[in-house]
């Protein structure tokens, strides 16, 4: 059976007419569909999933006695929402920068999510601080890890609104087009594992998780990406763990 990704990308149009300059906000989303070739399996449904990203906290620099107790602890009450089946991905940065990891969440809104993580004893002692974003992923797509639970290397990238000039709306369409034909590509390769936008209007537009062996290559297969050569998108790529099996 094949499967087929298609992340679809509706940019920011600017009309132009001789009295003025009309900025026409299209739809401004990255919508994922998955599709499945045989005609007697539904489609893959989307849901909203709630992201907490994990960032250095006042307290990041201090060094306690009860430190690695603390980081234990983090790590079962990750764990214990993984096997309730609310914490469906997770896992740290392995680059040391300011944000150190993600989960993303099987909760109804940013709220809830906070609340399960304000018991994280990471957030309690200020390590760590979060933020969360609304997230579209596919319904059905992140397992459970493998038992015992194996460590896997990923490339985790965040799609940032782009800087690039103005298209006309056909040249928007063809770069859309070739978007989805290159990331459907991409995804038969087995290179793209999951791809999603966030719900809100921000400079954050999408997350994409690849399975490459280094950031460098990661760059590299995103630099051919028809929306990323026309500027309407970049890739903050970084090395990222979570655990086997959960993303097949």
């Amino acid at each position: 059976m094949t499967e087929r990704i298609a992340v679809r990308i509706v940019g920011l149009v600017w009309s132009k007419t001789r009295r003025s300059k009309v900025r026409s906000v299209a739809v401004v989303s990255i919508a994922l569909h998955v599709a499945l070739a045989s005609a007697q399996d539904p489609p893959t449904q989307m849901k909203t999933y709630q992201m907490v990203f994990l960032r250095n906290g006042p307290n990041h620099a201090v060094r306690t006695l009860d430190a690695a107790k603390i980081q234990q602890a983090h790590l079962e009450h990750l764990a214990k929402l993984n096997r309730e089946r609310i914490n469906l991905l997770y896992g740290p940065f392995l680059d040391h920068a300011d944000l150190r990891g993600i989960a993303v969440l099987d909760v109804e809104s940013p709220e809830a999510a906070t609340k399960l993580f304000a018991d994280d004893p990471h957030v309690k002692t200020g390590n760590l601080v979060i933020e969360v974003k609304p997230w579209l992923g596919p319904k059905g797509w992140f397992n459970p890890p493998d038992d015992p639970p194996v460590p896997e290397n990923l490339v985790l990238g965040f799609l940032m609104r782009g800087r690039g000039p103005s298209v006309s709306a056909s040249e928007a369409t063809e770069i859309q087009k070739g978007h989805l034909a290159y990331l459907d590509d991409l995804h038969k390769q087995n290179k793209l594992l999951v791809a999603g936008p966030f719900g809100e209007d921000s400079d954050w537009r999408g997350l994409v998780i690849y399975r490459v062996g280094s950031v460098d290559e990661a760059k590299q297969l995103t630099a051919g990406d028809p929306a990323v050569k026309a500027d309407r998108l970049f890739i903050d790529a970084r090395l990222w763990m979570t655990f086997k099996g959960i993303l097949k």
